[in-house]
């Protein structure tokens, strides 16, 4: 009798981790990060900050990201803040986005992140050789239209209507 007692207190531990690692009833939302086509969502999300839940489409994602670095940027180097009631009413702040190319105006495409990636790239190999990374990946990710708009309406062309009413969602509800 002893030595089946101590047999099962034995093998109850092996039983119990061979039962914990199974997959249990979870939701597929939150047990999406065990498989490996999750991955490169993931890394996407840990390199851009980029949640397509959260922050709608990434062309408008990463356009707002710009206009804060700017923003910042004024405020720190410039010694100008948009939100000051002592300074002027800034129009920049509140017009529609610009169409996502390089041809009406190349400072909106580039952005201060590729001059930092210049900046990188000079030291590690001598050249200057800026890369906007989230302007190449917005475009990738279904901004070719308002690309190639960008070099055939040039200044004229207007981005994507903003979305209707009944796309908006109301967050933390």
């Amino acid at each position: 009798m002893p030595t089946l007692r101590s047999a099962l207190l034995f093998a109850l531990p092996l039983v119990l981790s061979a039962t914990a690692a199974c997959k249990s009833g979870v939701p597929v939302a939150e047990a999406d990060h065990w498989y490996i086509d999750s991955v490169p969502e993931r890394m996407f999300k840990h390199f851009t900050g980029y949640r397509r839940d959260l922050d709608g489409e990434f062309i408008d994602y990463q356009y707002e990201k710009k206009k804060s670095i700017s923003r910042t940027l004024r405020r720190h180097f410039l010694n100008n803040s948009a939100n000051s009631p002592y300074e002027p009413v800034d129009p920049s702040q509140t017009k529609r986005r610009p169409p996502h190319s390089i041809a009406p105006d190349p400072g909106y495409y580039m952005g201060a992140e590729s001059i930092i990636i210049g900046c990188v790239t000079l030291g590690m190999s001598g050249a200057f050789i800026p890369i906007p990374i989230d302007s190449v990946m917005a475009t990738v990710d279904g901004g070719w239209d308002e690309f190639w708009r960008g070099f055939t309406e040039g200044a004229d062309a207007e981005a994507a209507s903003p979305p209707g009413v009944s796309k908006f969602k109301v967050k933390n509800r």
